[in-house]
């Protein structure tokens, strides 16, 4: 039987033709293939790559390979003829064939005795190339291509180990290994010098990889050469069951090893360096700050190498390294203990000591680093639990033979720091989130604290610097803050909610300081439109350049869209305040007045009221100019309001000043109820001529104007010139102040002035009444409380304006005192207490 070049039979006794028909033509394919390869590669020319180079290279080695191969199986002679397959005439003849191998046999056994012979000479030449090659370009192909050689040598003689002491032969083991021990340690002691070059190389292999990425490629493989001729007989040494002691030259071990403590240096080395150069340019004031400072910069380009190390350091490594799980360890290990150490322990004692912006800082690092590892491995961001911890020792990552890295403890060394810089995160983001309180709340006490300054724009309308002084600084903090956290940073939404929170408790608390008088109120106005308007678009300038979470987002939109609800209504409650500004004067000088003799008498042409309009008509001048055309609406519709409450107010005032319970209060009730007639037509028609500037104002003028209308129309029941049912009127009123004790104390305070004697009826009729009352329209303790709203102004509502004058009351009605007492105690307990402070200021 015929041995090929590599000791294995080429064609069995049986089915020669067979099997040498199909190896035959399995190689001639094979060879035509890798022709065609290296021909299309040879007409790429000079512009092919060294990789490119290298692949050809490969390929005419493997062509030449299967061509030696073809070659023995084509000894044989053919028939000459043209077809599919050769004919192989001597398998036909198997004496002839066996003579011939037999022959090509004794051929290969003296060139194996020739190649044993002249080890000694080979290991020399190899030292010389390998000596030869140091510090030149070609050093690493160097290694390799010695390495491959020396791999040979080894196989040589763990093979020619195995045999001799194999059960085959009755070889004397002492002699074997006597016999082959000259040859083992000069083959053996080689290969501890190509271990040391490989070593040497691995121990640059961070930068060999990025600059010289060929180099690292031929130190891999001249490792891998020896793995794969020792993996290989290993299997076959357990199969056959061969006894010998020999074994390949263990050079991945020392290189995994050497690779993890050159990246274990390179993280302390930089450590060292940046700890170094802080000292030297800090002053002994700020040492620990620019030291705290230059480890979090060291800290962030070990963390950015993994991306480095994974797509241009990985590629040059077999899969099997992992290499990017070794480098991400030692950051990992590195990178913790360093940032422990500055804060104080896990439990983050020194965080207090630290400034806002280093806390902003370690927290966007710990967010750099938890995203690169997960993303790096995804399976760390599952693993909340981990086996042990790793705060001083380093990593046990080699499983075994030290051949392999063992990723269950690299993922679970990985995953425990992992969680434990989270809990830092959680530390420094807790004390960070405490600072933004403290210094928002400082800068909105010293913004609101001191005087804005006021100004006019050539149009006319009143601002002041409050807008500008409250956003100058929030942006400023914002932009910090967004500065040196990422776009996805979950911290970035607390400090924005947490400043747009303390913004909007700041505004609460000193809007009403802004209040002073009629400009101040529309400064007001003007002011808290903008201050919404800025909020609105520094939220949405800040999510657009941001990448937030879904429920993160809403949470941002909610807390914004509070702080911007704030400022809307405090500008619509400003615009309508003026009316208090408006109606002091006009109390003044027209409330006074108002249903006395002189107005029943002398005032045919319903001077007061039309009085009243004029000063009504200046002042919404003022606004037009002062204010926004939208809040001047709001403005005008509160001014409606309050003409209707002032109105009100001044006749049950005479009601309260007239004493006489058998005299009505005007001289003829006739004709005062036609003079409030002719007041009720001037001030209305006042409102709607302001309809068609202002369509707004046209559901309301009804709705407000009903008020007087009642009341009007109850007195001239009570004075018997109408014939409606005072009943139907009073549901009117009970509607409008959904109170039975006020609506008691109006419709008796209405009879006392116009049929004195009819009081004690009229407090009759209402009570027997009260069950309708209160069914129709109950009392509504909600209504009261919301005069602390900002969707209602002081002084607008009858009910309110009712309360306020009955509770300091001294009339004496046909009642017993202990229900009026009675109706007083419960008015005093739902509007005083509740909302007690602004009536005590009345």
């Amino acid at each position: 039987q015929e041995i090929g070049m590599h000791g294995f039979p080429l064609v069995g006794a049986e089915g020669a033709e067979l099997k040498m028909d199909k190896e035959t033509n399995k190689l001639r394919g094979m060879i035509q293939r890798d022709l065609s390869i290296i021909n299309a590669r040879l007409n790429d020319g000079v512009a092919a790559s060294g990789l490119e180079v290298q692949e050809l290279v490969n390929a005419v080695s493997a062509t030449k390979d299967d061509i030696g191969r073809l070659r023995e199986l084509t000894t044989y002679i053919s028939d000459g003829q043209i077809s599919d397959r050769d004919e192989f005439l001597l398998a036909k003849y198997p004496y002839m064939r066996k003579a011939i191998n037999a022959r090509r046999n004794i051929n290969r056994t003296f060139r194996e005795l020739e190649f044993f012979s002249q080890i000694p000479s080979t290991c020399d030449r190899l030292r010389d190339e390998l000596h030869g090659g140091e510090w030149t370009a070609e050093e690493w192909s160097t290694i390799r291509n010695v390495s491959m050689e020396h791999v040979e040598l080894e196989i040589m003689l763990v093979e020619a180990e195995n045999s001799m002491k194999s059960s085959q032969h009755n070889f004397n083991v002492a002699m074997v290994d006597n016999f082959l021990s000259a040859h083992v340690q000069n083959v053996w002691e080689l290969g501890d010098e190509i271990r040391m070059r490989i070593i040497s190389g691995i121990g640059s292999a961070f930068d060999l990889s990025i600059n010289n990425p060929a180099g690292m490629v031929a130190l891999v493989e001249a490792v891998e050469v020896y793995e794969r001729a020792a993996e290989s007989f290993e299997k076959k040494r357990q199969e056959r069951g061969d006894s010998g002691d020999l074994r390949f030259t263990n050079m991945r071990a020392a290189a995994l090893e050497q690779l993890y403590q050159d990246f274990e240096l390179r993280g302390v080395e930089m450590f060292r360096g940046v700890h170094e150069h802080a000292a030297d340019i800090a002053d002994e004031e700020d040492a620990a700050n620019t030291q705290f400072t230059a480890v979090l910069k060291a800290a962030t380009e070990l963390v950015t190498e993994i991306d480095i190390v994974k797509h241009q350091m990985s590629p040059c490594f077999a899969p099997h390294w992992h290499v990017e799980a070794l480098w991400s360890s030692c950051v990992a290990h590195v990178c913790s203990n360093h940032i422990v150490q500055q804060i104080g322990g896990p439990d983050g004692q020194n965080l207090p000591d630290l400034t806002i912006t280093q806390l902003l800082e370690l927290v966007a690092w710990v967010e750099y680093f938890r995203e690169t590892i997960e993303e790096t491995f995804p399976e760390v961001a599952s693993k909340r639990d981990t086996k042990k911890t790793y705060f001083e020792e380093r990593p046990e990552l080699f499983a075994g033979d030290k051949r392999t890295v063992n990723m269950k403890n690299a993922t679970d060394s990985l995953a425990w720091v992992n969680n434990m810089l989270w809990e830092v995160h959680r530390l420094a983001q807790e004390e960070f989130l405490v600072r933004t309180r403290s210094q928002t709340d400082e800068w909105l006490d010293k913004v609101y604290g001191s005087e804005s300054v006021k100004n006019q724009s050539a149009d006319g309308k009143l601002t002041t610097s409050l807008c500008e002084d409250v956003f100058s600084f929030s942006s400023v903090q914002l932009r910090t803050i967004q500065e040196r956290l990422s776009k996805k940073s979950d911290a970035l939404i607390l400090a924005v909610c947490i400043i747009l929170s303390h913004m909007r408790s700041k505004q609460i608390h000193a809007r009403n300081n802004y209040l002073q008088d009629l400009e101040t109120c529309c400064a007001a106005s003007n002011d808290f439109t903008r201050m919404s308007e800025k909020c609105e678009d520094m939220v949405a300038e800040l999510m657009g350049q941001c990448e937030f979470a879904q429920d993160m987002v809403a949470t941002l939109e909610a807390s914004s869209n509070e702080l911007m609800g704030v400022y809307s209504s405090d500008a619509v409650y400003s615009a309508r305040s003026v009316h208090i500004y408006v109606f002091d004067p006009i109390d003044e000088e027209i409330g006074v007045r108002l249903f006395e003799e002189s107005w029943e008498v002398e005032m045919v042409q319903n001077d007061l009221a039309l009085s009243l309009v004029r000063t009504l008509e200046d002042f919404h001048e003022d606004l037009e100019h002062y204010m926004d055309d939208f809040m001047v609406v709001k403005s005008v519709m509160s001014l409606m309001s309050a003409t209707v409450i002032f109105y009100t107010k001044c006749l049950l005032q005479r009601a309260e000043k007239h004493r006489n319970n058998k005299k009505p209060f005007f001289g003829d009730v006739k004709t005062a109820l036609d003079r409030m007639t002719g007041d009720i037509k001037v001030m209305k028609e006042y409102f709607e001529s302001l309809v068609p500037q202002m369509p707004a104002l046209k559901k309301n003028i009804e709705k407000d104007f009903e008020i007087i209308s009642t009341i009007h129309e109850l007195m001239c029941i009570a004075a018997g010139l109408s014939v409606s049912e005072a009943e139907d009127f009073i549901l009117v009123l009970q509607k409008r102040v959904r109170d039975v004790g006020i609506t008691k104390h109006i419709v008796g305070d209405l009879w006392h002035l116009v049929a004195p004697t009819e009081e004690r009826y009229v407090w009759e009729l209402v009570d027997s009444m009260e069950d309708t009352l209160v069914a129709i329209a109950p009392v509504d303790d909600a209504l009261a409380l919301e005069v602390n709203d900002r969707s209602y102004v002081k002084g607008l509502r009858l009910d309110e304006m009712a309360v306020k004058l009955y509770v300091k009351s001294r009339r004496n009605r046909p009642i017993k005192a202990t229900a009026v007492e009675h109706i007083v105690k419960s008015w005093k307990t739902t509007w005083n207490e509740k909302g007690g402070d602004e009536h005590e200021e009345d």
